[in-house]
């Protein structure tokens, strides 16, 4: 039995499509399935949640594929009851799928459907874990409510301005219109120099492995990566891979708005590592201290503002079925 989780207007309504052609194919092909679709923001935390616990009794794993962005794979980790239980697909319909763009996914929605269905042994993906040791009462325009102290991530989780960027465009009206034109990323980038020259930038610490710190004057972001790329399709971190028991860490400071941007097109490709103002770190644990309160995202999502996280990986948690 397949569970499938689908956000149906993940990429302005491409998921449904994309959907409806994979229905096609489960039923030509006689797998057994169910089907559930989320109908509003949180809704496939709540829904894994669901199917977790109703089959929490029973012996064998649980086979749940997500389809929609990477949001929508996040919200299905943070409903995970027992990660050692539920085996994870994945078929991405988003605007950025920068998890799936870190592993090489078929271009084939059905391609990628047919690699999970015939997968017998699921790979052992490490994820990432966020802790909010000092929370702030602030919450994003597009999350209300209680936040949970504890998130996990499968591409990265970050700090200051790429936290602030998701945040915006969460709730930019213009991105759905954009994207059906094919022309989403406008919204980005008229956040991005938005952001670039308009946030407050703060002094902050990065505490590595519980033993080093670092201190930065006037922090942009720090970010931790458990896959290269993030922001659909900057490789902030050429070298994170998702099976090496370690997060990347990409720091950003001390640097004008003018170098950012010019920064930004060696950034797909990696080479931005170059810039002396940018620091890569490998490590099993970070924390990250500031002065003032700056967003915080996974995954792209957005919940607060913090001034202290803790993050660290959990290698080989995540059951993946590829």
């Amino acid at each position: 039995m397949y569970y499938f989780l689908v956000n149906p207007s993940s990429c302005s309504g491409r998921g449904l499509k994309i959907w409806q052609d994979l229905e096609a194919y489960l039923k030509e092909t006689s797998v057994e399935y169910k089907s559930y679709f989320s109908k509003r923001q949180g809704h496939v935390e709540e829904l894994m949640r669901d199917i977790c616990e109703e089959h929490a009794a029973d012996p064998s794993p649980i086979n749940v594929v997500v389809l929609g962005g990477d949001g929508t794979m996040d919200e299905a980790l943070q409903g995970i009851l027992d990660f050692d239980k539920v085996n994870v697909g994945y078929i991405p319909t988003g605007s950025s799928n920068d998890f799936a763009r870190a592993l090489t996914y078929p271009d084939s929605p059905v391609k990628a459907l047919e690699r999970i269905l015939e997968c017998k042994e699921p790979l052992r993906y490490d994820l990432g874990r966020l802790k909010y040791e000092a929370m702030s009462e602030e919450r994003s325009r597009f999350h209300k409510g209680t936040i949970p102290s504890v998130r996990y991530f499968d591409v990265s989780c970050g700090i200051g301005f790429d936290a602030a960027v998701c945040e915006e465009a969460l709730a930019a009206g213009s991105k759905n219109f954009l994207n059906k034109i094919g022309l989403g990323k406008l919204t980005y980038l008229i956040i991005c120099l938005k952001q670039l020259f308009g946030s407050r930038l703060s002094a902050g610490t990065l505490i590595l492995d519980d033993d080093e710190k670092i201190s930065f004057e006037k922090l942009r972001f720090i970010v931790g990566m458990n896959t290269c790329y993030e922001g659909g399709g900057f490789k902030f971190a050429p070298a994170a891979v998702p099976t090496d028991g370690h997060l990347d860490i990409c720091a950003v400071s001390d640097i004008n708005p003018f170098s950012v941007i010019l920064s930004l097109p060696s950034a797909m490709k990696g080479k931005h590592v170059k810039n002396k103002k940018i620091h890569i770190y490998r490590v099993r644990s970070y924390e990250v201290i500031t002065e003032i309160p700056l967003w915080v995202h996974t995954d792209g999502e957005v919940y607060t503002k913090a001034t202290h996280i803790k993050v660290n990986v959990i290698p080989g948690k995540l059951r993946f079925l590829a």
